[in-house]
């Protein structure tokens, strides 16, 4: 390991070479080292997170911005984080505050909007940084300009100074007041979307091009709402609204969207969950492709999986035929079970 005694900011060849205050060139320069023998706190021995090597606190740590938890606290031991930082990180660095007190008016950082979570994603407030950077210092004074965090989307965040450098999670956090949003892609044009997490951006794009297919309608914009605690996207286009949850949303990723392609794959035989064996399935599924509007219903797609019927000891084939329909005010995912005839060869 390298640079495992308590060093200065921004020492070293590396410094001479990456002065900058990008976040790549902050993180190139980040002291690495043990993490310190203070009262009141102690550290487990190093151990691997993200490709760097850290130590977390035995147990949580508390501050005067109140207890902060072991992984909002992992001390870097070593590991390149110029490379971590390159990776993952977008780039913006967060400045410190001047004084402690400060630490209030520090705007809520999203830095990953996940329409499957509690909250309305994860991300770096207030209280979550003054936590971490008193763990750094130690709570004594400090110059603000010598400290830096790097958000770094859904992987943990950098905090780094002179003291060394903190792995720190994100963690849950509120909707703000400029919400964040991300491109979403749909057969008209360009929508903007309060969401992140790729499975229900997936299906949002795949919902999206339903509507438009199935149902001729154009979208123009989409807006986030909460339901008694679930997260609601609405598809608005010119004379109706298409609300739907995140979590069916979800549902709507990775779907064949041809059922013949699901034929071609079980033909040459599957293999039960617990055995060793393939068996033959005899292919009597449905055949309407995606976007076949039946009775009200749009068909969204198709899988193949096994399920264990109440009335059977063992799990059968069946291609699950997933379809959008409206429930009320609201649209829904849902699907219909057929069952395949299986041939033990």
């Amino acid at each position: 390991m390298a640079n495992l005694t308590l060093g200065t900011f921004g020492d070293g060849d590396s410094a001479d070479n990456d002065l900058g205050s990008d976040a790549a060139s902050i993180a190139r320069c980040a002291t690495t080292c043990h993490a310190p023998d203070r009262d009141g706190g102690s550290w487990a021995s190093p151990d691997e997170d993200w490709g760097l090597t850290t130590q977390r606190p035995v147990s949580s740590i508390n501050t005067s911005a109140g207890r902060a938890t072991k992984q909002q606290t992992r001390w870097v031991v070593d590991g390149d984080v110029g490379a971590y930082v390159e990776q993952y990180a977008a780039g913006d660095v967060l400045q410190i505050p001047d004084t402690y007190g400060d630490f209030s008016s520090v705007d809520t950082r999203v830095t990953f909007v996940d329409g499957l979570a509690d909250s309305y994603g994860f991300g770096i407030d207030a209280q979550a940084l003054e936590k971490a950077f008193r763990v750094l210092t130690g709570g004594g004074r400090y110059t603000a300009s010598k400290y830096s965090a790097i958000p770094c989307g859904n992987r943990p965040w950098i905090l780094t100074g002179p003291e060394g450098t903190l792995l720190c999670s994100c963690m849950p956090v509120e909707r703000p007041e400029n919400p964040y949003t991300r491109e979403l892609r749909t057969p008209e044009t360009t929508l903007q979307i309060e969401e992140q997490n790729r499975t229900v951006l997936t299906g949002a794009a795949e919902f999206a091009h339903l509507l438009s297919d199935a149902l001729g309608v154009d979208i123009e914009e989409v807006r986030y709402s909460t339901v008694r605690g679930d997260t609601q996207h609405t598809f608005v286009g010119e004379e109706d609204k298409y609300t739907i949850k995140a979590s069916d949303l979800a549902q709507l990723h990775g779907l064949t969207p041809d059922p013949s392609v699901i034929q071609g794959g079980v033909s040459s035989g599957v293999q039960p969950p617990g055995s060793d064996d393939l068996i033959s399935v005899e292919w009597d599924g449905p055949d309407h492709l995606v976007g076949y509007l039946d009775e009200g219903d749009v068909v969204a797609g198709y899988e193949f999986t096994w399920e264990q019927p109440e009335e059977s000891l063992e799990d059968v084939a069946v291609v699950r035929e997933y379809r959008i329909t409206q429930n009320y005010s609201r649209w829904i995912v849902d699907y219909r079970t057929h069952r395949l005839a299986s041939v033990v060869p």
